[in-house]
């Protein structure tokens, strides 16, 4: 379906036909995560909600073609149509077109749940409920002045490019900050050697103006903080974006202050072995909600290990739900396969060094 606003179409798809009888599920694409190769992971059947997935102006064949037909516009100006600003103010758009006064199920992935906290804050009182997976919000880490994960790695990941290193860190989920210093660093050289004979420089997805937009206010939440490789990552994708946004006041970052107006549920759930974001940083965003729950696996950034258990539907689906009995099902096969952690002795966990 299409919903137009101004000259750009929003674009969305409703996974099966709707229901209004059924609660709403809304989840935005981001291209930033399509482009590391994990923007399906929430492409997923939830069969008991009305389940909403907005492709928007980042995919707007329309909006994409005004852009390269209208090159003399200044940079400023293209940003500001494609900025997270713009998405939340769609995705609010959507939800009144589609509910009216209904509150919202907010589901979001990596980047795109960075859009989904970004949007909380602007309209708590829009969204019943929200389930966050493994959120790309750096501006934590950076607050905290967390550890550049790859920090120690130097001797290894020089040897590869800055694509390979990244793609690497967004599917590794092995445990290397637990173990032996020897034994990691030999176990990590393996990996990534065995990583890229695989990995193909020329399955990338194109670059394009939306994921420099996204890529550059990743780059603008980490502000002069250094996150080694993938902050070398996010300036190669956002060259074209880099100006001073001081003297636009429409431009913010996210204020987590405001998730303290949000009253309903938050769940969010980390990967406690990837090597994108450490994962103190989930407990921190938990804080910011007075009703959160923050659950670790034993996983990495892209979930391959919960998604290979043939439970990742069944898991997003009993998060969503109020059903007591279906999230106690699920926290039960989590604890049989072993996808739980449940020790939050960050001491342990040698990074860095």
């Amino acid at each position: 379906m299409t919903l137009f606003l101004k000259k750009i179409k929003i674009e969305y798809t409703i996974q099966n036909p709707f229901d209004p009888e059924k609660k709403t599920i809304i989840t935005h694409e981001d291209p930033f995560d399509k482009y590391l190769g994990v923007g399906d992971l929430l492409n997923v059947e939830l069969k008991d909600f009305n389940y909403i997935k907005i492709h928007g102006r980042y995919f707007s064949s329309d909006l994409s073609r005004f852009l390269k037909e209208n090159e003399s516009i200044e940079s400023e100006k293209k940003f500001h149509w494609l900025s997270r600003t713009q998405i939340i103010n769609d995705i609010e758009l959507v939800r009144k077109e589609i509910l009216g006064d209904r509150q919202v199920i907010l589901l979001g992935f990596g980047s795109g749940a960075g859009l989904i906290h970004y949007y909380l804050h602007e309209y708590p009182t829009s969204v019943e409920k929200v389930v966050s997976l493994n959120p790309l919000l750096f501006d934590i880490p950076k607050n905290l002045s967390f550890w550049d994960l790859l920090g120690g790695f130097e001797s290894i990941v020089n040897e590869y490019s800055i694509n390979q290193i990244i793609r690497f860190s967004i599917q590794s989920s092995q445990p290397y900050f637990f173990m032996d210093k020897t034994i990691r660093d030999s176990v990590l050289k393996a990996n990534i050697e065995e990583f890229t004979r695989r990995f193909d420089l020329k399955n990338l997805e194109e670059t394009n103006l939306s994921l420099g937009v996204r890529a550059f206010e990743h780059e603008l939440d980490n502000g002069i903080y250094d996150l080694g490789p993938f902050r070398h990552f996010l300036s190669l994708l956002s060259i074209e974006w880099q100006f001073d946004l001081n003297s636009f006041d429409w431009f913010k970052g996210t204020n987590y202050d405001l998730g303290r107006e949000f009253k309903s549920k938050l769940t969010l759930i980390g990967g406690v072995y990837n090597l994108v974001l450490d994962p103190k940083s989930f407990d921190v965003i938990g804080e910011f909600y007075p009703n959160s729950s923050v659950y670790l696996l034993k996983d990495g950034f892209d979930f391959s290990i919960t998604r290979n258990k043939e439970m990742w539907a069944e898991m997003i689906s009993s998060f969503c739900s109020d059903d007591i009995s279906d999230q106690i099902k699920i926290f039960k096969l989590l604890q049989e396969k072993d996808l739980l952690f449940q020790g939050k002795s960050y001491n342990s966990v040698r990074v860095g060094k």
